[in-house]
């Protein structure tokens, strides 16, 4: 073998090593000798030729052919006639072998397989001489010491892949298998990418004997790092080029389908493979994703065995990623920390579909099959029945997000993927056609599909029009919902929007067609045939009012019908011709129910607005349809004719809504005033135009109704006080119905009046979304010059009267259900938001100098009820809009705009004296309604958060995609026009032209930042100066502070973001508009605005008393929310320390002894907040609360905190009760430092502070639960952080923490995006530690508090829970992860060995060695925790379950009370002589029984309700205590488990516990009257003893005197009854 080897060496052409082989095999086989002496010849003469000409170099393809067939020749026979080898020529060949792997070179890969034989065969030798020395061992010793020279040194990378192929044959022990595996795997990036595939199909043969997992574990994690790309793939380079980290996708791609392929065969071929893989995915939940892994697991369900089993768990994977996604927005200081960060779980499936053309087809079917498996399971139930609006636009569940997630990965694949997409198509129309509860996402789905892949879908529109025979089936909202998603479609396909056309006009007009098909369906009796009608049009005039609705889209490539090659015009001439014949079809609806009437009128206004040049068609449906109620000729004393509106309105049946008049005359005036526009925009060009004499037909009689409205009285229409409106009547219904009638008709002729006046001079009302860069155009000015005609407030305020004379009776004569009345005058309203802008910014126009005001807007605004009213509709459009629309077009944005300035210009800016401020301070005490100041902020709000809802803005990070930055263009325009500073809320010391040009530069940059800075600031006055009014605007106050809420959502949490934002500020300093007393300035350098927000918060509260529990309890959650979110928390600490300095004697520690005190002592509180400064303001609520209530302990020896010297005496001696009230009088102070924190609101601020540590709490809980998979290893990180825990120094426990270090000041909390220098596993053990102290400390001081029961009861709640984290986080330390990255592939390329299995596998749990694994080592953090629970909150916590014990007593005792003077008063009455002289008991439910008698004498045997309640309130009570108890008692029990591991002695801060065993009170017996009843029991059980015992004793007697005499038979028994011995005698 040595030979063949140097041989092989010195001339690696195989000449040399060919003459030596047919020289050996001459003897051999005789008749091959000249063959192989010609081969001899022919190569030898070609080797002397190429070295004469080039010298030694390699040979040609016939050469290295031959060289092939030569090795495999000689390993064929060395194989055959190896176990003939000398035992010292086998030993000396396998040395030599293993040689020259060792040195790096590289024989021939043949040779590789002899190598294995022969080691095979070396093995099973019992004693083999060791080359170079003269020891003997077994020859399974020497394959040992090969083994390990061979693992522990560097390969030559291209004698790695015949190196695997090699070990497969030989027998190994389950360690050295272990150690082969980890050499081939760090391999990966050191041989060719083209052998990558065959290597791992060779490892995955080799795994069957042994550690499959392993094998897994390390072919994802290469292949997770060479998918992350950057720098976390430079760790995989290598000197070889050709390895797979230097190639591109496509390239990467085929290598990875090919593995996968070969993976997928290895799982077919061995079942375990694929258990394993499925196990080691389940061991680290979401950590383990990946794109790779995913498709491994993927390409599983193609076998039966795992198919419900991956999709369960990639189901359960989505979901368990959106959940903790939906966690870490709130708790988002977690991300500051390696492994934290949520997995692109979409990015990941797109990366998979992106590499199906490059192998991967056979994951198509597993790809749809999990999303529709997705869709199916994660769909939240009946999504139909709850509100459209609450469920599209609220927050989305991570239920819902998967099912979206679902949908994406469907669509995509629809998109690229043609194979698939006759399976989506059937799988969507499956679901709507069976109803399935998931119906919405896969319309969503269908909708996504028709307006990204028009022309993929061209091809399958047979399917999709298959579904349109169902369309009568299904319920409402799904048709209406399956009819948008195709509507594009329809829109540019002929064929399939005649079929659609068809359908909907059978649907329409049908009577009894659609019901004698359920009927011959179903079997079942026509029930309800008048619903099931009436949804069936409702759905047909839907879809032909989506038909004429606009497309959403571009215009689509899709072609249809004759119309394939027409053109654009052609196609728009076409839709118009269609629109035509479909609005024709709709005059039939007239002369349907009242509901499909309101919902054609609601439509048609739509349309009129949408498309102007429908226009015309539109104005004469409706106006020959309202000539029906109204009389030509005008003779009658009312105008219109209500009664024709009402079903049996004359026959005094039971009345019905037929015509909904107020929308159709609505309808027919903003139809006119749409004509008049189209004219004035285009007279000439026009397809259709309306008959003037008919215009100007329905102006004269729309002016005749008006002043026959005008003057008709209430009496006229039998409207008037006398009549009757109760709803249990007919005749009473009916009147009702003619109120809202005609309201509805008094604000229809109001907004014909003003839009006549103001269309005349409008060129354009249309402005849309460009005002962002032209907010003070003269578009704008044009608004507010229009001026209404003499006369026309004086009509408009009559017909307001008559509205409000009308309204003002219904309200006082009808009761709506549960007792509620009818709500204000405009809360319904039907003005639209053209008519409301324009006389809103007629009559609160902004005037220049020397402009007088209008003589018809003062006389609007001098009318207080108008106002109020016009405000109220103001407000419910605009809640309307933001709850309900479904989009938001160019008209509403505008409208919205405008009217939002009016609002900031007349409620935020105006400052006259008879403006809504003093409006508002004067109905204070005389209507206990909103006031006219707080309709108008709510109507603020509304408008702001529209704006949000359709253009959210993330203010976490500068988004770059394109939606992004154009809703930040938009939103910052929008901003900027209603800015209360470019309102005419500027200082004295501004001028307009400045704070122009400030709000230009920043809506051109999009700096929604420093806009919303800027509202916030003038707001931030306003609101102090609400409370700090002679009569305080309280309620007004707490609705500025929502607008200031609404627009911090704008702020930026990003550091960078924030430096920026203050920059701007900084620079521009006459847009701040703080007060003097409250400035915002801030200790830090650059603060961001979110901090000086938060820090202003701070001050407010600390320094403003409000003794007002609404607005503290808003002040205090906006204040505490937004500080978990600070950049720069610290600010605040630092002002309260600042404070602390002089708020009086034993408040602060003396400087020169350590660090400054918070308030809350060095040793222990004060580290806290060193080390997480945004705990100050809760720690030192806790003690203000503490010193508002008063410590719930102590006695008449301990005097108060108050009483007490500042110092201890010296050398006097004191008990250790008075001491700790130094000790807690040092910490906390003496006076509590908010101002808001007073008797009458420290419930509320108890409440709001124990709300915010039990989120906390729940969010550390859940960060403990994620800890265990945060050491392991992730596709997007370079450098693993495998568990470590920290050595702590047990002698320096109290030792101050350090500051926060700078990676600490890189991330901020709520920015969910990577950053660099992410914080390890072990900080962020340290930081939970940290975070669960500042809670406990916040439990400390309430626990010593005198709180009132119901706060009581809160606060056992929260510490529930905190013990339940107290025992996760000791059970953390008891118990270490067990999984750890493998990192094979280290960041630095190294030539060495890198370290040996043999040692790694030394490594305990957590990186511990085997030497230090019985030991378990414990950080300062955590002991600091261990004292905290232990010393301080359960002594505290006895102490105040001992004050909750009296507190029930007392409320025990206060019922008694109560009882007994109830029952003293009603001895008059009738009370039973039984009950004299009786004290009053509760029964079972505690419920006295003169109550109980009330309440049964009720109807309907109310008394039950009360009844449970109290049982229920009873038993949850008893649950408090008891549950508090086991949580104390579990986690005690895990602390004394790691105080024996850690062999620290921990129970040294635990304090024996209070025995709490239930016992009997015999005291109480007597007070519950059952101390007699119990000695009457005793005394008649002794008697019973005695006389067992008497008789016992006359029975023997009676046998002792016939002993010896006649028969005498006893017969004994004992009676169960009574339990007498009874004797019976015979003779």
């Amino acid at each position: 073998m040595d030979t063949l080897l140097k041989l092989h060496i010195q001339d690696p052409s195989g000449t040399t090593l060919k003459d030596h082989l047919d020289e050996a095999d001459s003897g051999l086989d005789s008749q091959d000798q000249p063959h192989q002496r010609k081969a001899k010849g022919q190569a030898g003469d070609h080797k002397s030729s190429k070295d004469a000409s080039h010298g030694v170099e390699e040979t040609d393809g016939t050469s290295a052919a031959q060289l092939e067939e030569v090795a495999g020749k000689l390993v064929n026979i060395l194989i055959d006639v190896g176990h003939s080898f000398d035992a010292d020529a086998l030993v000396q060949s396998i040395y030599s072998m293993a040689e020259v792997v060792r040195n790096q070179r590289h024989p021939h890969r043949q040779l590789f397989s002899l190598f294995s034989r022969l080691l095979v065969i070396a093995a099973n030798l019992n004693k083999v001489l060791v080359p170079d020395s003269s020891e003997e061992i077994s020859g399974q010793e020497f394959k040992d010491i090969i083994l390990d020279r061979i693992f522990t040194t560097p390969w030559n990378h291209k004698s790695v892949l015949p190196l695997a192929s090699a070990l497969a044959d030989v027998e190994m022990e389950s360690q050295q298998l272990e150690m082969a595996i980890v050499k081939i795997m760090k391999q990966f990036k050191q041989v060719d990418a083209a052998d990558l595939p065959i290597l791992i199909h060779n490892l995955l043969s080799l795994s069957s004997k042994g550690h499959q997992q392993l094998v897994l574990r390390g072919t994802l994690e290469f292949f997770d790092r060479l998918n992350a790309r950057g720098h976390i793939t430079d760790s995989l380079r290598s000197e070889n080029t050709k390895g797979a980290a230097h190639l591109g996708f496509s390239e990467l791609s085929a290598i990875e389908s090919t593995v996968i392929l070969h993976f997928s065969y290895a799982v077919r071929q061995d079942q375990e493979l694929g258990t394993e893989l499925l196990k080691h995915m389940k061991n680290g939940k979401t950590a383990y994703l990946s794109s790779f892994s995913l498709a491994c697991l993927l390409t599983m369900t193609r076998i039966h065995r795992f198919e419900d089993s991956v999709l369960d768990f990639l189901k359960s994977s989505i979901l368990g990623v959106f959940k903790d996604q939906e966690r870490m927005q709130k708790d988002s200081w977690v991300l500051q920390f390696e492994g934290m960060s949520p997995p692109p779980i979409l990015d990941m499936f797109y990366d998979i579909i992106r590499k199906i053309p490059f192998g991967l087809e056979q994951l198509t079917p597993s790809i749809v099959q999990c999303g529709v498996h997705t869709m199916d399971y994660a769909a939240p139930p009946s999504p139909w029945k709850a509100s459209d609006a609450i469920k599209k636009h609220g927050p989305k569940t991570p239920n819902e997000r998967a099912c979206e997630l679902g949908a994406s990965i469907l669509a995509e694949t629809f998109r690229t993927q043609g194979s698939a997409r006759t399976e989506i198509l059937d799988r969507i129309m499956s679901r709507i056609v069976t109803k399935s509860s998931n119906t919405v996402y896969f319309l969503d789905l269908l909708e996504s599909i028709t307006k990204d892949s028009p022309d993929a879908l061209e091809e399958h529109l047979s399917r999709v029009k298959e579904s349109l025979d169902y369309l009568s089936f299904l319920p409402p909202s799904t048709a209406v919902r399956l009819m948008a998603a195709v509507k594009d479609v329809a829109k540019q396909n002929r064929s399939f929007r005649d079929s659609l056309i068809l359908i909907l006009r059978k649907s329409l007009f049908s009577k009894y067609g659609l019901l004698l098909r359920l009927f011959c369906i179903s079997k079942q009796p026509l029930i309800g045939s008048r619903d099931v009608s009436l949804e069936s049009r409702q759905v047909a005039l839907s879809g032909f009012l989506l038909l004429l609705k606009p497309s959403s889209t571009p215009r689509l490539s899709m072609r249809g019908g004759s119309s394939r090659n027409s053109s654009t015009q052609g196609q728009e001439t076409d839709l118009f011709g269609y629109s035509l014949e479909i609005l024709g079809t709709l005059r039939r609806c007239l002369g349907q129910q009242g509901e499909v009437r309101l919902a054609l009128y609601l439509g048609l206004m739509e349309i009129v607005e949408a498309v102007p040049q429908l226009n015309p068609v539109v104005f004469e449906i409706l106006q020959a349809h309202f000539t029906h109620f109204y009389d030509p000729t005008f003779n009658r004393m009312a105008p219109l004719k209500l009664e024709e509106c009402v079903g049996q309105a004359r026959t005094g049946g039971e009345p019905t809504f037929v015509e909904p008049l107020q929308y159709l005359m609505s309808g027919v005036v903003r139809s006119l005033v749409g004509l008049q526009k189209l004219k004035r925009k285009a007279p000439h060009i026009q397809a259709i135009s309306a008959d003037d004499q008919l215009v100007e037909e329905c102006v004269r009689d729309l002016d005749n109704i008006l002043l026959g409205l005008e003057r008709a009285g209430l009496e006229d229409f039998e409207l008037d006080k006398t009549s009757d409106f109760s709803m249990a009547s007919n005749i009473g219904a009916r009147n009702n119905m003619y109120a809202t009638l005609l309201n509805g008709c008094y604000e229809a002729a109001i907004e014909f009046v003003v839009l006549r006046q103001l269309s005349q001079g409008e060129t354009s009302a249309a402005q849309g979304k460009r005002i962002a860069h032209s907010r003070q155009s003269s578009s704008d000015r044009q608004f507010q010059a229009m001026a209404l005609n003499a006369g026309c407030s004086d009509l408009i305020l009559h017909l307001f009267g008559k509205m409000r004379k009308l309204h003002e009776i219904v309200k006082e004569k009808v009761v709506m259900q549960r007792g509620k009345k009818l709500g204000p005058l405009g809360e319904a309203s039907a003005l639209g938001l053209e008519c409301v802008t324009k006389l809103v910014e007629c009559m609160f126009a902004e005037l220049t100098d020397g402009q007088e005001p209008d003589a018809e807007a003062l006389r609007l605004k001098s009318n207080d009820e108008f106002l109020v009213y016009i405000t109220t509709v103001i407000q419910s459009l605009l809640t309307r809009m933001h709850t309900s629309a479904d989009s938001l077009s160019d008209n509403d944005y505008d409208y919205c705009r405008r009217l939002t300035s009016v609002l900031v210009r007349e409620f935020i800016v105006s400052e006259r004296p008879d403006g809504p401020k003093a409006m508002a301070a004067g109905a204070k005490g005389k209507d206990k309604n909103k006031s006219w100041l707080m309709t108008g902020i709510e109507a603020l709000t509304a408008g702001l958060m529209t704006v949000q809802r359709f253009y959210p803005v993330d203010s976490s990070t500068l988004g770059t995609t394109s939606v992004s930055i154009y809703n930040r263009k938009i939103v910052a325009g929008f901003l900027a026009a209603t800015l209360p500073q470019a309102n005419g809320g500027h200082g004295h010391d501004q001028q307009a032209s400045e704070v122009v040009a400030w709000t230009t530069s920043r809506t051109v940059r999009s700096d929604v930042d420093s806009l919303a800075a800027a509202y916030i600031q003038y707001l931030q006055e306003l609101l102090v100066m609400f409370v700090n009014e002679t009569i305080p605007l309280l309620k007004e106050a707490v609705g500025v502070l929502q607008v200031i809420k609404v627009l911090s959502r704008y702020l930026s949490r990003s550091s960078d973001l924030g430096s920026q934002g203050a920059q701007h500020g900084s620079g521009n300093s006459e847009l701040s508009r703080a007060s003097s007393t409250l400035s915002t300035d801030s200790t830090s350098s650059g603060p961001s605005q979110l901090d000086m927000l938060v820090h202003w918060l701070v001050k407010l509260c600390r320094d403003q008393a409000v003794d007002d529990t609404t607005l503290t309890k808003a002040l205090l959650s906006m204040m505490l929310q937004l500080e978990q979110e600070c950049v720069t928390p610290q600010a605040n600490a630092d002002l309260l320390a600042m404070d602390g300095a002089h708020n009086g004697p034993g408040s602060n520690s003396n400087p020169s002894t350590g660090p400054v005190s918070l308030g809350f002592g060095s040793v222990t509180a004060s580290s806290v907040v060193a080390r997480c400064p945004e705990a100050a303001t809760r720690l030192r609520l806790a003690a203000d609360i503490l010193l508002t209530y008063g410590m719930n302990h102590g006695g008449p020896n301990l005097p108060s905190i108050r009483d007490l010297p500042d110092k201890i005496p010296p050398g006097e001696v004191m008990e250790d009760g008075i001491v700790q009230l130094f000790q807690l009088k040092k910490e906390i102070g003496i006076e509590a430092r908010f101002s808001v924190v007073t008797l009458r609101t420290s419930g509320a601020v108890t409440d709001v502070l124990l709300q915010q540590v039990e989120r906390s709490l729940e969010g550390l809980e859940w960060a403990l639960s994620k800890l265990r998979f945060c050491g392991l290893a992730q596709a997007g990180s370079s450098h693993p952080c495998p568990k470590q825990s920290t050595n702590g120094n047990h002698a320096q426990l109290h030792e101050s923490p350090s500051a926060h270090s700078e990676a600490h000041k890189l991330c901020m909390p709520g920015e969910c995006r990577v950053t660099i220098g992410k914080k390890s596993l072990q900080e962020f053990e340290d930081e939970i530690c940290w975070r669960v102290e500042a809670c406990l400390w916040v439990l400390v001081r309430v626990s010593q508090s005198c709180i009132n029961q119901a706060t009581s009861e809160h606060l056992i709640r929260v510490l529930q829970r905190c013990y339940k984290v107290l025992t996760a986080l000791t059970k953390h330390y008891l118990k270490p992860a067990t999984m750890s990255p493998l990192n094979l592939f280290p960041a630095v390329s190294s030539s060495g060995s890198g370290m040996s299995l043999s040692s790694s596998k030394l490594k305990g749990k957590g990186g511990q060695s085997k030497a230090s694994a019985g030991v378990i080592q414990l950080p300062h953090s955590f002991l600091r925790v261990t004292q905290v629970a232990g010393m301080e909150l359960s002594v505290h916590l006895y102490t105040f379950l001992s004050y909750f014990q009296m507190l029930d007593e007392e409320r025990r005792n206060r019922d008694h009370e109560r009882q007994a003077n109830g029952k003293n008063g009603k001895k008059v009455g009738g009370a039973k002589a039984d009950d004299k002289g009786k004290d009053p008991i509760e029964n079972d439910v505690g419920v006295p029984k003169n109550k109980q008698q009330d309440t049964a004498g009720g109807r309907g045997g109310g008394g039950g309700g009360a009844k449970s309640r109290q049982k229920a309130k009873i038993l949850r009570e008893s649950k408090l205590i008891p549950t508090l108890i086991y949580g104390v008692e579990q986690y005690e029990r895990f602390v004394i488990q790691l105080s024996k591991k850690s062999k620290v002695h921990l129970t040294q801060f635990m304090r024996r516990s209070t025995a709490r065993d239930f016992r009997i009170q015999i005291q109480r017996l007597g007070d519950l009257g059952l101390e007699d009843q119990y000695d009457e029991e005793r005394q008649l059980q002794q008697l019973q003893q005695r006389e067992q015992e008497r008789e016992r004793e006359q029975l023997h007697q009676l046998q002792r005197q016939h002993e010896g005499g006649g028969d005498v038979d006893v017969d004994m028994e004992v009676d169960d009854d009574d339990g007498l011995l009874v004797c019976t005698f015979f003779w």
